[in-house]
């Protein structure tokens, strides 16, 4: 006799609440009660319910003049603990470890925070010549493949603007201090997807990185490996291109579950 599947009791209402705050999370501007129901299929009567509590909850604000919705600074908040509570470095370490066992190099995990790259985490190489970098350690986005992605996923203003205030000092000869340089650079690390740098911030270091997305196709977060100049000959380039990009997007699927 074959068992019949027990199914867990869920409320309509709390679901379709969750729904509302992931399409106005989505979208770039003010969404009003109107436009809300008809992009998920909900009824009117039912949106304005749900949308008033969320909002006596403080979970989104209405503006006064337009009685648009968006998101409330108290979600943020609590996306900030939940963050806190659910520490991407743990998150990621398999994939850390992973990406080191496979090319042989230092791993790296580096965040975003003001106008400077975080390294968060690490896996050290092996190897007896490798590189290392103090977890807590910053480092400038003209000259680094992680800071270089974080730009070139931006919005374009935004990132010009970025661009506009950063100091683009140069540490070594190859580090690009011409913005309109760093424009072309960040232009074809959106197109393809990964990007590096070869002694741009320190000499005989040469570094790769690919994004790493959360589960609202947001730039959570970069992987990278850094090692001496010497080791980053073609082949190894190529081959270890491909693997930090495919890890990267296990990486961002393993997000997309971020609880």
């Amino acid at each position: 006799m074959e068992k019949k599947s027990k199914q867990k009791k869920t409320i309509g209402s709390v679901k379709k609440a969750f729904d509302i705050i992931n399409y106005i999370a989505e979208q770039e501007h003010e969404q009003g009660a109107t436009e809300i129901s008809e992009a998920l299929g909900y009824g009117v009567s039912a949106t304005y319910h749900i949308l008033n509590t969320l909002k006596e909850s403080n979970i989104i604000t209405q503006n006064e003049n337009t009685k648009k919705y968006k998101l409330s600074i108290k979600l943020w908040q609590l996306g900030m603990t939940a963050y806190n509570q659910n520490n991407i470095s743990d998150e990621l370490k398999p994939f850390l470890v992973k990406l080191r066992d496979y090319t042989g190099e230092t791993a790296n995990l580096t965040i975003l925070e003001g106008e400077e790259i975080v390294y968060v985490a690490q896996e050290e190489s092996d190897k007896m010549i490798k590189m290392f970098t103090k977890t807590g350690a910053t480092a400038p986005l003209h000259c680094t493949a992680s800071g270089k992605i974080f730009l070139a996923y931006k919005e374009q203003a935004e990132r010009n603007e970025i661009i506009d205030g950063l100091d683009l000092i140069k540490f070594t000869d190859n580090t690009i201090t011409k913005k309109e340089e760093l424009v072309k650079e960040l232009q074809r690390i959106k197109k393809d997807g990964y990007g590096f740098d070869v002694e741009e911030r320190d000499e005989e270091v040469s570094c790769i990185a690919a994004p790493v997305f959360g589960p609202q196709d947001e730039l959570m977060a970069c992987l990278s490996i850094s090692g001496p100049n010497s080791r980053f000959n073609q082949d190894n380039k190529d081959r270890w291109i491909k693997i930090i990009v495919d890890i990267a997007k296990e990486a961002s699927e393993h997000l997309t579950t971020f609880k």
